[in-house]
Order: structure tokens, then C-alpha cells, then sequence
């Protein structure tokens, strides 16, 4: 589990309110439930407005990418796609169906057992690219919501700033409410900003990592399937894919 998601939300809450703090304010100033209500409620208002229910759910459920480690392409996979190489090279194709496919990632299981039903090489790359790209294309569509509510958060505090200055202008003869009024104004921006840069935004930065993580993972394999179905020699599937582990790997720490 990746904490360091957490830790960093934490961090940057803690930070707002220990120099709130130390210019002297108060904490229960800080916590206004209308300003709330105006920022998360606009924000996932106009967040489902632009999607569909079920991109909606897809990128809610998306959350638990951010708390994981991202997927890691090391010797070890490319270890597994040379043992399939030795097996398809010794006893052919047919000798891929008697592996163990428990435990392996969907994409590869997929991918073995078109390769062990002796599909065309064409025929394999094309069911596998096209299973590569819906991935892509939908995960990266329902982790946009999260982009879209760092885009509209800032907006909607903007709006409980004018609503809180409505509260005050209304009550400009009733010294006792302005201070309330003042203070939804600007607690109100405060939550837009901080929600879009410390929760959506980050959220979003970090689920695409997570989601082009996978996307690297998943190449490796089509790779080296590929390489398989045209009857290359395991040592020029090693040669070709170790130069992507590699790379890959650098990628993911970079």
C-alpha cells in the first residue's frame, strides 16, 4: 500500500492550519458548513453533470489506484515471458496450454491463450492492441473526473465567496451578522483552492501514473507474446525486451 498519498494530504492540511494559526486565527473559523455544502456539492454537481453514471462510478472507483504501489516491470516478467519462449521453442505452441495460468495478470492470461491456440501472429496483436487501447481509453476518460473537479472546486469558491458577500450585504445594518457573513466569504474560497489542489488535482496526477504504470506492464507482455508468435529465439526476445525492462523501469521511478 502507497501511504505516501496520505501522508501528503495530511502534510498539506496540516500546513494550512498551523500558519493559519500562527498569523493568529483560530481554528473553528475554519470550519464553516456552508462553505462546505456550496464547494463539495457544486463541484460533484457539475462533475456528474459532465459524465455518465457509469464513467461517474468508474472514476470514484479509481480512488484505490492512488494508495497502491504501481505495478512494477522488472526481470522477473521478462523471466516468465522467456520460459514461454523455451517452452513454445522445445515443444511448440500447444506446450503454452499446460502452464499455470493462476495468478497471472488478465492481459497476459488473454494473450497465452490466444498464443497457445495457434492464432496468426496479425490476429494476436490486433485482439491484444485493441484490449490495450479500450484500457487506455477508458481509464484514462473516468480518472478525468477528478481533472474536472480541480477545474470547477476553485470556481464553486468563488461562488460561496459572492453568496457569503450577499449574506453580509443583506445583514449591512445588523452588525452581528457580518462577521458570519464575511467569514463563508472567504472560508468558502479557502475550501475551493484546497480542495482542488490538495485532493483533485493531486488525485488525478497520481491515478494516471498509476493507470500509465499498467500501460508499461501490459507492453512488456504484448512484446514478448509477439515475439513468441513469430518463433524468435529466446535469446532474441531477451535481447529485445531486457533494453524495455530497463526503461521501463526508469520510467516508473522517474
Amino acid at each position: 500500500m502507497d501511504l505516501l498519498t496520505l501522508f501528503g494530504a495530511l502534510l498539506g492540511l496540516a500546513a494550512i492550519v498551523v500558519g493559519f494559526s500562527l498569523e493568529g486565527g483560530h481554528f473553528a473559523a475554519l470550519l464553516q458548513p456552508q462553505a462546505l455544502v456550496i464547494v463539495l456539492g457544486g463541484t460533484l454537481a457539475a462533475v456528474m453533470i459532465q459524465n455518465t453514471w457509469a464513467r461517474f462510478f468508474d472514476g470514484v472507483g479509481q480512488i484505490r489506484l492512488a494508495f497502491l504501489k504501481a505495478r512494477q516491470v522488472d526481470r522477473e516478467n521478462l523471466a516468465l515471458l522467456l520460459e514461454w519462449g523455451d517452452q513454445a521453442k522445445l515443444n511448440g505452441m500447444l506446450a503454452l496450454e499446460s502452464i499455470d495460468t493462476g495468478g497471472l495478470n488478465p492481459f497476459a492470461q488473454k494473450g497465452l491463450e490466444l498464443l497457445a491456440n495457434g492464432v496468426p501472429t496479425a490476429v494476436l496483436e490486433d485482439a491484444l492492441q485493441r484490449e490495450l487501447d479500450a484500457y487506455e481509453r477508458n481509464h484514462m476518460a473516468a480518472a478525468r473526473i477528478w481533472q474536472q473537479a480541480g477545474g470547477y472546486a476553485p470556481t464553486f469558491g468563488i461562488l460561496g465567496a459572492v453568496l457569503g458577500l450577499i449574506q453580509v450585504t443583506g445583514h449591512i445594518l445588523e452588525p452581528a451578522g457580518l462577521g458570519q457573513g464575511i467569514a463563508v466569504a472567504f472560508v468558502a474560497t479557502l475550501y475551493g483552492l484546497a480542495a482542488a489542489n490538495l485532493v483533485f488535482l493531486p488525485l488525478h496526477g497520481k491515478i494516471k501514473a498509476q493507470i500509465d504504470s499498467e500501460l508499461r506492464f501490459r507492453r512488456l507482455y504484448l512484446d514478448g507474446l509477439l515475439a513468441i508468435s513469430r518463433k524468435e529465439s529466446p535469446h532474441m526476445i531477451e535481447t529485445r525486451l531486457a533494453g524495455d525492462v530497463r526503461r521501463r523501469a526508469a520510467e516508473l521511478l522517474a
